[in-house]
């Protein structure tokens, strides 16, 4: 059978999703991944490309407004002006500026997540990160939060050496890192556990 290959976001929405929204969430992925017309995957894409400008310009607030009046699809302006709320105050009180990022695969078995980290940042004390941005209404837990810093952090030498991983709820300004207390050999056998079971509901799925 062919590797099953989505983003590592995908994938940590999906781990948060628990049982019962699981095949909801798989099944959105799926169609979403299989279809012939891309514009399904692009909803939230003018708001990064907003948030990768506005980290560099010295008015932030007018590369995220200027997204949120260009929205054109339904439901964008209010999903938008939810995360303009979020991302704004976080970035004035963190004071971070954009440096580059790269993309990175991981793999389990026969899944493959591509590691795009949506934001390279600089933090004022000169630490450098590599960020995955949610966006979606449902708040991200951290337990989710930590599968995704865990991906992040097996490619961070690919992505952005030196850094360190960060997810971001842009809808509510969190940031999430990984704990010094981590026991990342369970975290690891979670992780290989999702994505076992990940590959069985997306093939179950078809």
């Amino acid at each position: 059978m062919n590797t099953i290959s989505v983003t590592a976001l995908s994938f940590t929405e999906y781990v948060m999703s628990g049982q019962r929204g699981r095949i909801n969430i798989l099944t959105e992925q799926r169609n979403m991944y299989l279809a012939q017309d891309l514009r399904m995957c692009g909803f939230y894409n003018p708001m990064r490309d907003a948030m990768r400008r506005a980290i560099n310009s010295p008015e932030p607030e007018v590369e995220i407004r200027n997204a949120v009046l260009s929205a054109n699809r339904n439901g964008q302006t209010r999903a938008f002006g939810e995360l303009a709320d979020g991302f704004l105050p976080w970035l004035r009180k963190t004071r971070a500026t954009g440096v580059p990022v790269g993309s990175a695969r991981w793999h389990a078995g026969d899944l493959t997540l591509k590691v795009r980290p949506h934001l390279g940042l600089r933090l004022a004390d000169g630490t450098t990160a590599a960020v995955l941005v949610y966006v979606k209404e449902a708040e991200l837990t951290r337990e989710a939060a930590t599968v995704g810093l865990r991906i992040v952090q097996q490619t961070i030498e690919e992505t952005l050496p030196g850094g360190v991983p960060m997810v971001m709820d842009a809808r509510r300004g969190a940031v999430y890192r990984l704990g010094k207390r981590t026991n990342i050999a369970k975290l690891d056998a979670l992780i290989a556990a999702e994505s076992a079971g990940y590959v069985t509901h997306w093939r179950l799925s078809a």
